[in-house]
């Protein structure tokens, strides 16, 4: 056992990177509970996970921070963005990144997602926690959509632990996609930081023909925030254009059939939707619970959204979800 143990100094390591017969260059560590984790394997000792009782669904073990990159190599890559793993800071450069996602995922435990899928959701999101943190440019986006609105970035953060946990539904298990969808989805809304205070804070049916017109640019704006960025995928800038189209091609800004978007933005596209049900806001002051935000989309809304993204939510949540998020000051 690990008596100093502080989550913030481990990260997790996918159990397939570790091969059957070889030795490990670091200590491995076994998650029992969030406070209470147990060394499995010292370092140098061989990988014999078939011989020890070892949990058939733990798919992540974890490493101290610091040695990182022993396991990974010089490089770590994250959504598909490469870094310097030894030189991984040690300065929180976005704390408030992380306590946002800590008090989301408590919000979303009360809306009754498979454990297992909530687990991974939150591995993907320190990851990206990661890329952030050591990525300057992407910090700094990030920072300004905290600096805009609390409400945004809580939104952000929903929206991309949700499409995750989509996603692993739909049986995705290629590390840097779900990586890519969550980060693409963390940024889906970066366009709103253009957009004026009277605009962000106007309920939708208030809105003018202008004023709307104005609130959909956003996602233009976002494009253009994020095609200057080097390290930001096509797939990311599809996400951020594409996330209000939908199955029937009724969304905007240019109306796509289910076919032609994007398969990440359709995964964002319905977790957005349903974070917006969910969460408290000017366009929502009475949130559903999970299960009555599911029936809205089917019943009141005609399921407009892509069909295998759909039916991977609904089996994602399991029981009742007595609970409706509430924004949390």
């Amino acid at each position: 056992m690990d008596t100093k143990f502080n989550p913030d100094d481990y990260v997790a390591v996918s159990r397939d990177e570790f091969i059957a017969g070889t030795q490990v260059p670091v200590d491995i560590f076994l998650k029992l509970s969030e406070t209470n984790y147990v060394m499995i394997l010292k370092e140098g000792a061989k990988v014999s996970f078939d011989q020890m009782h070892f949990p058939e669904k733990a798919e992540w073990l974890y490493v101290r921070r610091s040695d990182y990159h022993k396991c990974v190599g010089q490089t770590l890559t994250v959504a598909g963005i490469v870094i310097d793993s030894d030189k991984i800071s040690e300065e929180k450069k976005t704390i408030f990144l992380s306590k946002a996602a800590d008090s989301i995922f408590k919000e979303i435990e009360h809306l009754g997602f498979d454990h297992q899928a909530l687990e991974h959701s939150k591995i993907v999101s320190k990851s990206i926690q990661t890329l952030v943190e050591n990525k300057p440019d992407i910090a700094a986006v990030i920072n300004m959509m905290s600096n805009l609105s609390d409400e945004l970035i809580r939104h952000a953060m929903m929206v991309s632990a949700i499409s995750v946990i989509i996603a692993k539904s739909m049986k995705w298990t290629l590390a840097q996609n779900l990586e890519k969808l969550a980060l693409g989805a963390l940024l889906h809304d970066v366009g709103m930081k253009e957009l004026p205070d009277e605009i962000l804070e106007m309920p939708r049916h208030a809105m003018s023909r202008d004023q709307a017109a104005t609130y959909e640019s956003h996602v233009h704006r976002g494009v253009e925030i994020l095609r200057s960025m080097p390290s930001i995928s096509d797939d990311i800038i599809s996400i951020v254009l594409e996330h209000h189209e939908n199955a029937p091609g009724q969304g905007y800004p240019r109306r796509l059939r289910d076919i032609k978007i994007n398969p990440f933005a359709r995964v964002v596209a319905l977790a957005d939707c349903f974070a917006e049900i969910v969460m408290q806001s000017p366009n929502n002051p009475h949130p559903k619970n999970a299960i009555a935000a599911i029936q809205f989309i089917e019943v009141t809304l005609g399921q407009p959204f892509h069909k295998p993204a759909f039916v991977a939510l609904k089996q994602a949540l399991q029981g009742p979800a007595p609970l409706a998020v509430k924004k949390v000051i």
